[in-house]
């Protein structure tokens, strides 16, 4: 079993893009991302088992010292500290339970930025481990990366290596795209204006989080979007949109959902870290037919990207990395809240066989997101084997809303099929 993570040369400062969610972060709002995973019946796991997730990923066991007036925010090494230090292991009846409790407690990222969690005396003899890693560390991609890593077969899958230790100069995406998309790009950001107001802004009194799982069945999915002429993102966004609106929430016709996406290049394929923009897309979620909401949900997707958004957004998050200290962290506070977005949502592919770890089948991962401030609800959906998988993630004060929101997503793709 390793011991200790891939090295990262340290202390150092974060680039603009991790350091975004260190400085955003607060204990009402702790910017940590994750996984539920969960195992079929078989053969034995232990903490042993689960410490070696979180060797994986560059960093995971240090600590991060926040921006001062005069200093950046840095990741700080922890002399001594091992993985199998950061996971313990629990027995409960209901998965549900152990993932309310495991994602409502801070990492208090100035201590450690990992944890897992082995859950085990499930009902239906099935058995999970929970993971979250602070936002700082990376995005969906280098979690994904660091968790197929440790598979049963990843010495066999080029594209299942451990994701790298940043370099001290990471590389600038936009740079690539030339000035253009840039253009482009940063005049629909400026002319965008605020969010609408949604039910499930506010602010957060606490760290507090519901969550909500759910499978959708993946080929119907991708037969639906398909029929309709739209990739498997743009039509589950869609889905989102009429299951917004079908839970009655009233208010605003526009629901706007900050989508990151990644700007990844050859230089940062297999890179820890945060290598995303960001669309941040007017949803309709007003009265009409479904047919023509995927059409304006993947209209409106697609003139976001060729205008170069996600690009633009990268940019300016590496241009608030310029000012000193103090003042990244106040922009940074600025930019991210409920004022340019309602909730955070995000489609991601996975693996469509079979994954095992550790001898036992892993059946189903689900991604977990942090609510950014001011923002009551954030959801992400992960192809995995024949599903896509769905966690929908609430405050408190919005639960009732989300599971007959996840309820409506599952619906609609089984009405749509049929």
């Amino acid at each position: 079993m390793r011991t200790s993570t891939t090295p990262w040369p340290g202390p150092r400062p974060l680039p603009a893009s991790d350091a975004l969610f260190a400085h955003v972060d607060t204990p009402a709002t702790p910017q940590h991302v994750g996984t539920v995973l969960v195992f079929e019946p078989g053969p034995e796991l232990t903490t042993e088992h689960a410490a070696t997730i979180l060797t994986t990923m560059p960093g995971a066991l240090g600590r991060i010292a926040p921006a001062t007036a005069t200093c950046p925010a840095r990741w700080v090494p922890v002399p001594g500290r091992t993985a199998l230090s950061r996971v313990d292991a629990e027995s409960v009846a209901e998965l549900s339970v152990a993932v309310d409790e495991f994602f409502s407690t801070p990492l208090r990222a100035d201590r450690a930025v990992s944890a897992a969690r082995l859950v085990t005396g499930l009902a239906d003899g099935r058995r999970a481990l929970l993971v979250k890693l602070h936002h700082c560390l990376g995005d969906g991609m280098a979690v994904m990366q660091a968790l197929l890593s440790d598979t049963d077969d990843a010495a066999r899958l080029s594209w299942a290596a451990a994701p790298a230790p940043p370099a001290s100069r990471t590389g600038v995406s936009f740079l690539r795209a030339g000035m253009r998309p840039i253009v482009t790009g940063l005049r629909a950001l400026a002319t965008a204006g605020r969010s609408p107001n949604s039910p499930t802004d506010g602010p957060l009194p606490d760290a507090r989080r519901n969550h909500v799982l759910a499978r959708l069945p993946g080929r119907a999915v991708r037969t639906a979007a398909r029929a309709h002429e739209v990739s498997v993102a743009e039509f589950l966004l869609a889905v989102f949109a009429q299951a917004w609106h079908d839970a009655g929430t009233g208010g605003s016709e526009r629901f706007r959902l900050m989508v990151p996406w990644s700007v990844r290049g050859t230089d940062s394929l297999r890179v820890a870290g945060n290598h995303t923009g960001a669309v941040s897309v007017d949803l309709p979620v007003g009265t009409m037919e479904f047919g023509d909401r995927v059409r304006r949900v993947a209209s409106t997707m697609r003139s976001h990207i060729d205008a170069g958004v996600p690009v633009a957004a990268n940019l300016v998050v590496h241009l608030l990395g310029v000012l000193p200290p103090a003042l990244h962290r106040a922009a940074a506070r600025h930019v991210y809240r409920e004022t340019w977005f309602n909730g955070v949502g995000t489609v991601m592919p996975g693996p469509r066989r079979e994954v095992r770890w550790h001898g036992s089948v892993l059946s189903e991962a689900y991604p977990v997101l942090a609510l950014a401030p001011g923002t009551g609800l954030a959801w992400g959906a992960l192809t995995w084997g024949p599903w896509i998988t769905l966690c929908v993630t609430v405050a408190p004060e919005s639960g009732p809303l989300a599971g007959p929101l996840t309820k409506r997503m599952t619906d609609l793709v089984t009405d749509v099929v049929a």
